[in-house]
C-alpha cells in the first residue's frame, strides 16, 4: 500500500510539480483534494488520520508520503520565495499551517506578504 501511495505521489509530482489538488466532494458534504483521490476511492482515511478517522491528520502522515520538511524544502528550492524554506520560519512549519485536506487552505507567508504561488490550491 505504501509503495502504491508513494508511486502515485511521485507520478503526481512529475505530472504537475508540487500542485496540491483542488477541493471536490468526496463523501456527502465532505470535500477532499483531487491529488488524494486514490485514498478516497479506497476509503482509506487512516492514511492521514492515523489514530481515528475523526481525529486530526498527523504531521507524521504528511511526512510518510511527501517526505521530510527538508526534502520538501529541497524539492521547491527553485521557487522564489521558497514556501517550504521561509527566511522567518525555515523548513519546520507544520504542513497543516498552510495545507488543508478538507477545507480551503491559506499561505502563512501571505499573512504579511503578498506572494503568488500559482501551484498552491486554496
Amino acid at each position: 500500500m505504501k509503495t502504491l501511495i508513494l508511486s502515485l505521489l511521485a507520478l503526481s509530482f512529475v505530472a504537475s510539480p508540487l500542485h496540491a489538488g483542488e477541493l471536490y466532494k468526496v463523501m456527502g458534504k465532505r470535500e477532499g483534494r483531487s491529488n488524494h483521490s486514490f485514498m478516497y476511492d479506497e476509503k482509506d482515511c487512516k492514511t492521514c488520520h492515523q489514530g481515528s478517522p475523526r481525529g486530526p491528520a498527523t504531521e507524521a502522515a504528511c511526512i510518510d508520503c511527501h517526505g521530510s520538511y527538508d526534502e520538501i524544502a529541497s524539492s521547491t528550492q527553485n521557487q522564489t520565495p521558497n514556501p517550504h524554506d521561509a527566511p522567518h520560519w525555515g523548513a519546520d512549519v507544520p504542513c497543516t499551517v498552510c495545507h488543508s485536506e478538507h477545507q480551503p487552505a491559506k499561505v502563512l507567508c501571505n499573512d504579511c506578504h503578498q506572494f503568488a504561488f500559482p501551484n498552491f490550491s486554496k
